[in-house]
């Protein structure tokens, strides 16, 4: 220690802090962080909703937002809030980057982008009452 540092230190203005050494440890790897898309395989579960009102919409949202498919049945909703829900859940799909499928006349299907749908009955499906067109 210097002069300095000792009278500065008697008078209480100085560092307090003695001189410590460190070893430096070896430098660890650093971890990647891995991130991942759900694929297909991962689904485990499907919601399901059975809206009375287009109010019930929100929830829907909620529930697809977080990336998991959602099945529609419309059939207790009145035929103006089915098409304002059928509207809402085909800007959902884009602003997601999903899918929307017509199951039956009311029953939909909406999925994430990582989720592929196998559609091989969809000629079993008559054109009456279509709140979306395929």
């Amino acid at each position: 220690m210097g002069l300095f540092s000792k009278v500065t230190g008697y008078l209480g203005i100085g560092d307090d802090e003695q001189p410590t050494t460190t070893t430096a440890s070896a430098p660890r790897a650093a971890r990647p962080v891995v991130t991942r898309r759900r694929s297909a395989g991962d689904i485990s579960e499907i919601q399901t909703f059975d809206p009375v009102s287009y109010s019930e919409a929100r929830s829907i949202a909620e529930v697809y937002r977080v990336g998991v498919p959602v099945i529609v049945n419309m059939a207790q909703m009145s035929e103006a809030d089915a098409r304002k829900l059928v509207d809402f859940m085909c800007g959902l799909k884009e602003g997601l980057d999903g899918h929307i499928k017509r199951v039956t006349a009311k029953v939909y299907l909406l999925t994430p982008n990582s989720v592929e749908v196998n559609d091989e009955d969809e000629s079993e499906l008559d054109g009456s009452d279509d709140l979306v067109k395929p």
